[in-house]
């Protein structure tokens, strides 16, 4: 009797999960993993179609999220595991662990040596490599990366390395999401600005705030807990600043505040993934111009960057290759940036040459 009893209580739950399937409409995003969910693929003969069919029905799954909090929770609270999926909580902060990649810190190195055979003897380069938050996890309780091998590969590139691994601290990065806040940056621009033998402007912003960011460690982690707030900042230069997206032909200011209520706030900052932009500062007291290589972090920094410069070029080689953004840029005079996170140089295998 008691295996009937289970076997009903089995064959209830397919049908009313079935059902629930059927029922609901599939929505188009998840807003939680910050991503697009899978459709309904077209029937084919191909051997892939079973997965496509078993990928879909794991993303439209009823209460999809409500199990992936349970599972969260009972590994975090139950298990008392120290990490869920690779994702580690602490002091309110979300972690994601990175294992090192040393072939890939050495896969960027060769693409960094490429990058800079396309510059001139008259370009001033510098580079500064941002690290992760994982960098002021004190807690020896989680595995970290071996950011000294990390560094030390850096130093071996023929480039001045900007070191601000002493200039930021924990409260400075999202607890949430992988980056930093803009809000607290003003300590690095002065740091930048010193090294790379520019004028530090002490500039007064209006801060404005956006208090729903959920960064992209929420999604992962699968646990209710607060969002954090999004600070972006203005002044009048900032507002006269022109600004030319290769992709974004419609937008023309450092902030696409419409992005502030997308899957990723964070894109407000120079439209998140853009792979050419060009800033210009008429009101700039200077012709110098400034490139930067950089990743998303530069997003947000970068309109704090543009009152020593007249120009700004940023480029994302993860979206535009040497062949792409060549035909765009000529190389003279201008300091050269190479801005990227300890993220990017641990997954640099995204970078095109």
């Amino acid at each position: 009797m008691k295996e009937k009893i289970i076997v009903y209580i089995f064959i209830s739950y397919l049908i009313l999960f079935s059902g629930l399937g059927i029922i609901l409409k599939d929505k188009d995003i998840s807003l939680t993993e910050r991503r697009n969910l899978k459709e309904f693929p077209e029937f084919s003969l191909n051997s892939n179609y079973l997965n496509e069919v078993e990928k879909y029905l794991l993303d439209h799954f009823p209460f999809r999220d409500s199990f992936r909090s349970i599972k969260a929770n009972f590994n975090y609270h139950i298990l008392n595991k120290l990490d869920n999926n690779g994702i580690y909580l602490h002091d309110n902060y979300i972690f994601k662990r990175e294992n090192l990649n040393k072939k890939s810190i050495s896969n960027f190195l060769n693409h960094i040596n490429i990058t800079k055979s396309y510059l001139t003897k008259d370009n001033n380069i510098y580079m500064v490599i941002i690290p992760d938050k994982n960098y002021y996890l004190e807690s020896s309780n989680f595995l970290k990366l071996n950011y000294d091998y990390l560094y030390n590969e850096i130093n071996n590139l023929d480039i001045k390395n900007i070191d601000i691994r002493n200039t930021l601290e924990l409260n400075d990065y999202y607890e949430t999401d992988t980056h930093w806040k803009q809000e607290k940056l003003d300590k690095v621009v002065k740091e930048l600005n010193k090294e790379m033998h520019v004028n530090y402007i002490k500039e007064n912003y209006k801060v404005n705030t956006y208090n729903n960011f959920y960064g992209v460690y929420y999604s992962e982690a699968a646990i209710k807990r607060d969002p954090d707030k999004l600070c972006y900042l203005e002044n009048d230069k900032l507002n006269n600043i022109n600004v030319n997206y290769l992709e974004n032909k419609n937008l023309h200011t450092v902030y696409n505040l419409d992005k502030l209520t997308s899957i990723d706030s964070y894109e407000i900052y120079l439209d998140g993934a853009s792979s050419f932009i060009e800033i210009n500062n008429k009101d700039s007291n200077t012709d110098k111009e400034l490139v930067i290589f950089r990743d998303s972090f530069a997003s947000s920094i970068t309109p704090l960057l543009t009152s020593n410069y007249k120009k700004i070029t940023l480029i994302d080689n993860r979206y535009i290759s040497s062949n792409n953004y060549l035909d765009l840029i000529e190389f003279n005079n201008q300091d050269i940036l190479f801005m990227y996170s300890t993220l990017i140089v641990n997954n640099s295998f995204s970078l095109k040459n």
